[in-house]
């Protein structure tokens, strides 16, 4: 599943929500107390719903978005005396996030985590 980032998109969705929850009904009060036609009060009632809609969308998409953070954080959580193997041959820390650990080394010379299983990330010891 491909990870939802609220920061992208999120002030979008809220405007748009915001124009046709309030700027679009405003509007079409006006009108219709100058014009009497059903066709704006019509119109106003339609935006409102998609206004509820539009925001009932971006609530879905938070809690996905906040379920997804906290999988993550579980994940990182469980992981975080781990080092990973990088492309380059060295090792990333997983609780800082230095990505010079040589193989041999047992711990983080950054944070001093001392890695568990260290000598089963490559399988050659």
């Amino acid at each position: 599943m491909k990870k939802i980032n609220s920061i992208n998109y999120g002030h979008k969705i809220i405007s748009s929500a915001s124009i046709c929850l309030i700027v679009v009904p405003v509007i079409c009060y006006f009108l219709w107390s100058l014009t009497k036609q059903e066709q704006f009060q019509l119109f106003a009632i339609a935006s409102l719903v998609l206004g509820f809609l539009i925001l009932l969308f971006l609530f879905v998409l938070l809690k996905i978005e906040l379920y997804q953070d906290k999988k993550i954080a579980e994940y990182f959580k469980a992981n975080e005396k781990t080092r990973v193997a990088l492309k380059n041959g060295f090792y990333e820390c997983q609780t800082c996030g230095n990505t010079r650990i040589q193989q041999e080394q047992k711990s983080c010379i950054i944070c001093g985590t001392k890695f568990k299983d260290w000598s089963d990330d490559d399988g050659s010891k």
